[in-house]
């Protein structure tokens, strides 16, 4: 057994020991068994089927540039802002490893892929472009930047619209966004 999945578990093992509650036990052993499942495909060399695994937060992501938008992926692959949410701002947020994340639309179902070129654009399939590196800034605002590409930022303009990643920089609050739980 390989050192992750021992730690996974672990930690599975730890939390129905310390919660006791058998919804939260079921869905850990649910968890568990998609690891499992996972771990077997691995060793056939057979690809997961997709990269959302586990729970996932549907949320918001607010850029509080201009008059404040909430990102949106709309079915046609493109990306903007909206100053009130609308049914293709509700996003889920997905972590690939550490500091990694994947951001997908739920009502169009694309996920948020960034070019080499800085331009924001939805995609059906997930590829290593849709990995973006979330970093929580001093403000308490949290940037993604491209990681195959460094230094591209997501961002909006004041009109909503989204902005050339290669042409804005981290410190510039066109490219800070606030995560809200969406109710």
């Amino acid at each position: 057994m390989d050192a992750p999945l021992l730690f996974l578990c672990l930690m599975m093992l730890m939390a129905v020991v310390m919660d006791g509650n058998e919804d939260q036990g079921s869905r850990l052993r649910g968890l568990w068994m998609l690891s499992m499942k996972d771990s077997k495909q691995k060793n056939k060399g057979v690809p997961p089927p997709h990269p959302i695994r586990g729970l996932v937060k549907q949320q918001l992501l607010y850029c509080k540039v201009g008059i404040g938008y909430h990102l949106q992926i709309l079915s046609n692959g493109t990306i903007g802002g909206v100053h009130e949410p609308t049914e293709h701002s509700f996003l889920k947020l997905f972590a690939m490893k550490r500091g990694v994340v994947g951001i997908r639309g739920i009502k169009s179902g694309l996920y948020l892929c960034m070019s080499r070129d800085g331009i924001a654009h939805g995609a059906g399939q997930f590829s290593s472009d849709c990995l973006f590196k979330e970093i929580l800034e001093e403000n308490h605002y949290t940037t993604f930047s491209s990681l195959p590409h460094p230094g591209i930022y997501l961002a909006l303009s004041q009109k909503g619209e989204v902005k050339r990643g290669t042409s804005v920089r981290k410190h510039q609050s066109c490219t800070h966004f606030l995560p809200r739980i969406a109710r």
